[in-house]
């Protein structure tokens, strides 16, 4: 399902933003975080999918760090670890969210898909927030349908902006690899979804939410269909600097503070704490709890308006990944406030192979997982 733009394409649910190359079947998955970077090799042979090589890679953050040399940072561990592993893949996929990226469901007039490419900017501009030549737009046709007796047809239209791509392909081109797709990340972690789920759950409603250390991608897909994308800037750094703020102490301290503690659920875990004169614990509970009112507030507002766009709607599941998914009982906590089981993603679980990546690390792999997992001719 490709969406082409000049020398770049979209392919809605199959690697938007993909250089179109031709080239070998293996890509490098790189996930390039504000707080690390996560990489995956993912090769597919006669017996299927293997891990061939991962890393996350801490990026040394500081915030007042000047993004140019967090950028330099990027490049320096990415050489380092390919050269360390060894890796010969040269082709790389890596995506980009947040504010760089727009994702909107719009009806337009019943156009051919030339028709529309060649109209792109004119259509697109009244529902895109940024300038239309400050980014790189494409399309993709979900299917044709009547409203109020007119012919229309319901198309997911992308744009994301042209400095964060090129932020992205410089990285990677630094590094001396060839930026081959540039993916979002919401789509990138959804590419697991046919790996990872059974068919009697392929049917469910499923809503993920990739928890990342500055914004958290929020996505629903309807058997198999993506309905709702949208990133809510609720992440892993507004729990820490909840957490600062409550304590008093500085970024590094609460960093901590959240791993080694998370959320105390119950009665019983908060009398233990109490007990224990265990103060910090009590502090860094509510102060994430008082995050998560928020977050539980956004979620709320997404899936009610999935729930709005036709009848007979739910949510059968929700999925947490990103690295601030493993904070102790989060998944419990938003079942219990959202009413609808949440499990924490295994990215891995496809893989016949057990692998030597460490369980609390399996949910900051998604995105990379996802984006290794892309393959050449998916836009074609």
């Amino acid at each position: 399902m490709p969406i082409s733009f000049g020398k770049l394409s979209v392919s809605y649910a199959k690697g938007l933003l993909a250089s179109i190359f031709i080239g070998p079947k293996d890509i490098l998955g790189i996930d390039i975080g504000s707080y690390a970077i996560k990489l995956a090799h993912i090769q597919h042979d006669a017996t299927g999918p293997r891990l061939r090589a991962w890393g996350r890679l801490q990026l040394d953050f500081k915030q007042e760090v000047a993004a140019e040399e967090k950028k330099q940072q990027a490049i320096n561990l990415l050489r380092a670890f390919l050269i360390q592993k060894g890796i010969q893949v040269q082709h790389a996929a890596t995506s980009v969210s947040g504010n760089a990226v727009i994702v909107r469901y719009v009806k337009f007039p019943r156009l051919t898909k030339e028709e529309l490419s060649s109209t792109l900017e004119t259509e697109a501009e009244p529902f895109i927030p940024f300038d239309i030549k400050d980014v790189q737009l494409g399309f993709h046709i979900l299917g044709e349908i009547v409203e109020e007796g007119q012919k229309k047809m319901e198309t997911v239209l992308v744009a994301a902006k042209k400095d964060a791509v090129q932020g992205r392909v410089d990285v990677l081109e630094s590094a001396g690899l060839k930026p081959t797709i540039i993916d979002v990340d919401s789509f990138a972690l959804e590419n697991i979804f046919s790996f990872i789920r059974n068919p009697k759950e392929e049917a469910l409603t499923t809503l993920y939410l990739n928890m990342g250390h500055t914004v958290t991608n929020l996505s629903i897909i309807e058997a198999g269909v993506t309905r709702v994308v949208r990133d809510i800037f609720i992440s892993g750094n507004a729990f820490t600097k909840a957490i600062m703020k409550a304590l008093q102490c500085d970024y590094t301290k609460a960093e901590e503070l959240k791993k080694t503690h998370g959320l105390l659920l119950d009665a019983e875990e908060k009398e233990k704490a109490l007990q224990e004169g265990n103060r910090d614990a009590l502090a860094v509970s509510q102060a994430v709890a008082g995050v998560l009112k928020d977050m539980v507030g956004e979620v709320h507002r997404s899936v009610d308006f999935y729930l709005s766009q036709g009848p007979e709607r739910s949510v059968a599941l929700i999925v947490l990944a990103g690295g601030s998914a493993k904070i102790k009982n989060l998944a419990k906590h938003l079942t219990i406030e959202l009413k609808v089981p949440v499990e924490v993603m295994n990215p891995f679980a496809f893989l016949k192979e057990s692998t030597d990546v460490p369980q609390d690390v399996w949910p900051a792999m998604g995105v990379a997982v996802g984006l290794a997992l892309r393959k050449f001719g998916d836009w074609t």
